[in-house]
């Protein structure tokens, strides 16, 4: 049994012996080698960065303001109603001023008084009959009643609630009632100016650097019909807000002229943007993470390398790249999950390869 199992040995490396030199690498040789990857690939150029920036808000008149009492008393007249439109400066309500007129012609009387007492004072000083102690003293009290008449005056004028700007009574207190108790602090009305309007839309921080005051921008107002207004940005925010992290853009625009657009009324504004400089844009999906990095697939030689890549803002489907390629580059944009560094490929950029170029 030993005497066969060396016969086989000796067989086996006689064999070996006698193969020609290079057989061993030709059967090698025989295997196909690994097909070149097929990938689609754009050659990397500038343009301008655009994007529709879209949101939805809610209207508000171009001014508003709340009216609020700063006086006390009984109310005597009620001039408006809710809807109404008041002009700057006319009357909203009329307060009972007795109280208010009597300390008011107090303080008038007092007025008078110290300028009296004040002029004898500097007589007698420049006589030399009184001392600068009391001349200082006259003057004291001829200011203290200067100013309690300021205060008299200003409580009998509270008395009657005007309307600080024109505009359309949005909202009438149910309190503010002739015979009703008006106290200090108390709402009157909200007044809205909606001969132009307005609206503060909130935008993400890929999407603010896009945006500048004076660009266009369309407003549907779905309330009136679906009504298209045109306007533009008349405010960008410098920060963002704490709780939602989003940028506040204010849109303004011109109402119709019956007012059909109600502050309140949702609307959907659409800005249109477009950067002044020439940047590197990619497709988005052409942008892969490797190492927690950005990266991007190029076709070198008929080879996959990968490069970092540093990006800036995005618009829709497309994204800045700010570092790490340059115009003229062959980027792939297909089968990148897939690709391996020096992986052979074929890249056909806009329906031909580049092998037929």
């Amino acid at each position: 049994m030993r005497q066969y199992r060396w016969l086989a040995v000796g067989g086996l490396m006689l064999w070996v012996g006698c193969q020609k030199p290079g057989e061993k690498q030709d059967e090698a040789q025989a295997q196909p080698p690994t097909p070149p990857t097929a990938v689609e690939a754009m050659v990397v150029e500038k343009g301008s960065l655009k994007k529709d920036v879209t949101a939805s808000s809610v209207a508000s008149g171009v001014s508003e303001v709340f009216v609020v009492s700063e006086t006390q008393g009984k109310i005597q007249s009620v001039g408006f109603k809710l809807g109404d439109y008041v002009a700057k400066g006319a009357v909203l309500v009329g307060v009972d001023e007795t109280l208010q007129r009597a300390t008011l012609e107090q303080a008038k009387n007092a007025v008078a008084s110290a300028e009296i007492n004040l002029r004898v004072a500097e007589k007698l000083y420049k006589q030399g009959a009184a001392a600068e102690a009391e001349l200082t003293g006259a003057q004291t009290q001829a200011s203290g009643a200067a100013a309690g008449l300021e205060s008299a005056q200003k409580a009998y004028n509270d008395c009657t609630i005007k309307a600080p700007i024109s505009g359309y009574v949005a909202q009438k207190e149910p309190t503010v009632v002739a015979g009703n108790y008006l106290a200090p602090g108390a709402l009157v009305a909200r007044i809205v100016d909606i001969s132009s309007l307005k609206t503060s839309v909130p935008v993400g921080e890929m999407e603010v650097g896009l945006l500048s005051k004076g660009m266009r921008a369309q407003i549907r107002v779905p309330a009136v019909g679906g009504a298209v207004f045109m306007g533009s940005v008349s405010a960008v925010a410098a920060g963002s807000d704490p709780a939602t992290g989003s940028y506040a853009v204010e849109v303004q625009w011109r109402n119709t002229r019956d007012r059909a657009v109600k502050s309140g009324m949702s609307v959907r504004v659409t800005i249109q943007t477009k950067t002044q400089e020439e940047v590197i844009l990619v497709p988005a999906s052409a942008v892969v993470e490797r190492d927690r990095k950005d990266a991007v697939f190029v076709a070198t030689e008929g080879k996959a390398a990968l490069r970092f890549v540093h990006l800036g803002r995005s618009a829709g489907n497309s994204v800045e790249v700010v570092d790490g390629l340059a115009v003229g580059d062959v980027l792939i944009t297909t089968a990148m999950t897939t690709l391996m560094r020096g992986d052979s490929v074929v890249p056909t950029v806009g329906g031909m390869s580049e092998e037929k170029k």
